[in-house]
């Protein structure tokens, strides 16, 4: 029986059945049906009320530093979001964001888009956390709970005190707070942290002293941005058919980003959006769920919208404008004549498909336009709404890398009548899932992948009889490092980077223009992460085919005698699966064009790569992959080089002393006032990724291995480590020795910073500074949602 069965059993059946009563199915959220009641605050503002600009500074600063590392953004306990004043006027909600188990869409609730004054937010249910009345203010009342229960300090947290993303939320509205604190008595704030120092309790008591005060300073926008802002607003809105078109699909691929000037790095950054107002006058955004929705007004405006609130770095996507990025522009959309004949329809059908509704513009722009900036486009993928959730991300590998097909060799790109073929073919499931009985969308998405396959398979049979080699993958002319890209899953989240980083992993993609655009389209443009079960399920499972066509792909420059051989062994237990045998089987009989000699083939094929593409590679990864002494990468200080050298045996090894490990795991090395910080990240190994439950079953924890990168790299430290650099051979040693929890428990003892740890909030102060320090342009706060209790 094909194992796909069991997960439309347990995913749709019951939501099938559950929605036969009619009544059973009219709320998106059943703890919408007792929505408290506005309290007594002040709630026609629309933000807090102003005073004195030195209380809410110094609040603020309180704020940013220890509330907005948990309460930020979509996955902000109670979507209390603290990042900003707008938040704590809105205050809390029962209602959760990530639910899997919904069977209606629910009402977007997105800070600064959905709603804009405080009456707007109650009436979708928030409830006030600032209330007037001393006795009912939920922020003040859950930081003197917090004072009253403190922890032991530098011990494990008890098991009354659940941490990470996936324990039940209490969410107490001010009435029920008497018996919240009785039943959660250590549920206090900071949440599972050591306490707030005095002085900043202090502050915050001042502040709500004061009546919650809040005197925005008014935003100082530099001429220079203001000059450029007006340049990108008047180049977004031109009139012509072309470049309606042109706008309207930048738009789409913008909608996410994090926008700044190539001469200002630091900021303001802007949001690309749909405004019903002109340039030169405040933006109104329209809230529309997805950027291809219709805009529902007769006449709008794209503008840039500066970024409210704190830099989180887990949304904080980055996208440069500049005079050499609007000249690029015009180069790829406009440098080359074609004539569109009419302005692509909103109809969701046709709109979420991009090869369809932007059939006219030329496919080598639009790929190369994606190349350009492949990172950022990957990392919408990473950082957008989907990567909260752990079966949102598990259609992934935890290590893999990625390579792109030159558009020259893209046959999507050299053929038009080739994408113009496979149109039908290439649909998303965004808008058609919740329209399909059970199993029909498996069925449906499954034949239309296994035609276009077949239809790829016979156009590339006539290009490339011989195969084709190393130059059919783009090389970033020269120049552009988004050529090599390292994807990291960390369980429930992800990371991108440009190069390949960590040891040789177990798969690879190329990535091809269909598949790019497609993936987009599939987990950001199309995803809604308000929706219901079935649109959340289609999206995963679509992006099960997209996964393993980007691995064929990187398996079509492998020996035809071998790829069958290879692609077994990363579908352990899942070859007898639909889509293995049917849908995304392997199809191409094509020699391949390379010469393969070593008994790794896979290996080689890595190895060949990387030397092809070596000037934009970003240099040999010495840690990970260490072939010559000192493994240390060109321009390190001594300290760096003799920290390197004690560490890198952690790096590209197996050992039962990594299964314990945290996903990703901050280590910094002392040495007096010098200090240099690396990222531990645990790459988990699996039989397959190519089922949505049960993931437990497929880990293989004796093949987990460790990359070591010095710097920062993820958005969710899970953990961290402090050692004087002359105990760091001894932690070094302690660590590889261990062989279960027990044993990962005496080295956090000595050298871990756990939450409870006196110096825990000086020290991950000290990461984000130097953080800011090293990257002021991609710095952010990370987030401490996930931060574990070991």
């Amino acid at each position: 029986m094909p194992k796909v069965r069991p997960l439309f059993l347990r995913f749709y059946g019951v939501a099938v059945l559950f929605c036969l009563s009619t009544a059973a199915c009219q709320s998106s959220d059943p703890s919408l049906a007792s929505r408290p009641t506005p309290s007594t605050e002040a709630s026609a503002r629309s933000v807090l009320p102003e005073a004195s600009s030195t209380t809410w500074a110094n609040a603020q600063t309180v704020f940013e530093a220890r509330c907005a590392v948990c309460h930020g953004c979509y996955d902000a306990p109670c979507q209390a979001v603290m990042s900003a004043p707008q938040g704590l006027a809105r205050g809390a909600s029962k209602v959760v964001v990530y639910n899997g188990e919904r069977l209606l869409p629910a009402d977007p609730t997105r800070l600064f888009v959905d709603a804009q004054t405080v009456p707007e937010w109650r009436e979708k249910g928030f409830y006030s956390i600032l209330d007037e009345s001393h006795d009912r203010n939920l922020v003040r009342l859950m930081l003197d709970l917090g004072a009253a229960h403190t922890f032991a300090p530098g011990k494990k947290l008890p098991d009354a005190v659940p941490v990470g993303i996936d324990h039940a939320l209490s969410c107490p509205t001010p009435d029920e707070f008497p018996d919240y604190m009785k039943e959660h008595p250590l549920w206090g704030m900071p949440y599972g942290m050591a306490p707030l120092a005095d002085g900043e309790m202090e502050t915050l008591s001042d502040w709500l002293d004061a009546g919650s005060p809040t005197a925005p300073a008014a935003r100082e926008m530099p001429a220079r941005a203001t000059e450029e802002v007006a340049a990108w607003e008047e180049f977004l809105n031109g009139d012509s058919l072309r470049k309606r078109i042109v706008n309207r699909y930048l738009y789409e691929h913008w909608f996410l980003a994090h926008v700044y000037f190539d001469d200002l790095p630091e900021g303001p950054f802007f949001r690309v959006v749909r405004s019903t107002t002109p340039p030169g006058q405040p933006v109104v955004e329209i809230a529309s769920r997805r950027p291809y929705d219709p805009p529902e007004v007769d006449q709008f405006w794209y503008r840039l919208r500066p970024v409210e609130g704190t830099i989180l770095h887990k949304t904080h996507t980055l996208y440069e404008f500049g005079d050499a990025r609007m000249k690029r522009l015009q180069e790829l959309f406009y440098g080359t004549p074609w004539t569109p004949t009419k302005f692509p329809s909103y109809e969701p059908e046709l709109a979420s498909n991009p090869f369809i509704t932007y059939a006219e513009i030329p496919a080598r722009a639009r790929y190369q336009y994606m190349l350009d900036d492949a990172q950022y486009f990957v990392m919408t993928f990473i950082r957008g709404p989907v990567c909260r959730g752990q079966i949102a991300v598990n259609v992934i590998e935890d290590h893999f890398f990625v390579a792109f097909l030159d558009p020259d060799a893209d046959l999507s790109v050299t053929r038009p009548e080739f994408l113009r073929e496979a149109q039908e073919d290439l649909n998303l499931p965004a808008e058609y899932l919740s329209k399909l009985v059970p199993g029909e969308f498996f069925l449906k998405y499954t034949d239309e992948q296994r035609d276009y396959l077949k239809l790829r398979n016979r156009y590339y049979d006539k290009v490339y009889p011989d195969g084709a080699g190393l130059d059919a993958l783009w090389d970033g002319d020269g120049t552009n490092p988004n050529a090599m890209l390292t994807i990291f899953r960390h369980w429930n989240n992800a990371t991108v980077i440009q190069g390949w980083t960590g040891g040789w992993p177990k798969t690879a993609w190329v990535i091809d223009y269909p598949i790019f655009e497609r993936i987009y389209y599939d987990l950001v443009a199309g995803f809604d992460v308000f929706g219901n079960v079935a649109h959340q399920a289609a999206t995963r499972l679509y992006m099960d085919h997209l996964r393993m066509q980007g691995e064929n792909n990187f398996l079509d420059f492998l020996p035809s005698s071998r790829r069958k051989e290879v692609h077994a062994s990363w579908y352990i237990g899942a070859t007898d699966s639909l889509n293995y045998r049917w849908a995304d089987e392997l199809l191409d009989t094509r020699p391949s064009a390379l010469k393969f000699s070593k008994p790794d083939v896979k290996i080689e094929l890595l190895e060949k790569i990387l030397a092809y593409n070596g000037a934009v590679a970003g240099g040999p990864d010495r840690l990970n992959r260490c072939d010559a002494i000192p493994c240390s990468s060109s321009g390190a200080t001594a300290f760096e080089v003799g920290v390197d050298a004690i560490l890198e045996p952690l790096a590209g090894v197996k050992g039962p002393w990594i299964a314990p490990l945290p996903e990703v795991s901050r280590l910094r090395v002392r040495n007096g006032d010098t200090m240099i910080t690396y990222t531990l990240v645990h790459n988990l190994a699996h039989t397959n990724v190519a089922y949505m439950f049960d993931e437990d079953k497929r880990l293989v924890p004796a093949d987990d291995t460790v990359t070591l990168v010095r710097g920062y790299l993820g958005s969710y430290p899970n953990f961290a480590f402090d050692v004087d650099h002359t105990e760091l051979i001894e932690f070094r040693d302690t660590l590889m020795a261990v062989t279960d929890a027990a044993g990962l428990e005496a080295v956090v003892d000595r050298w871990g910073v756990r939450r409870t740890d006196p110096d825990f909030w000086s020290t991950m102060d000290w990461f984000v500074e130097d953080f800011r320090r090293r990257q002021p342009t991609a710095s952010g706060l990370f987030d401490l949602g996930r931060y574990e209790n070991l």
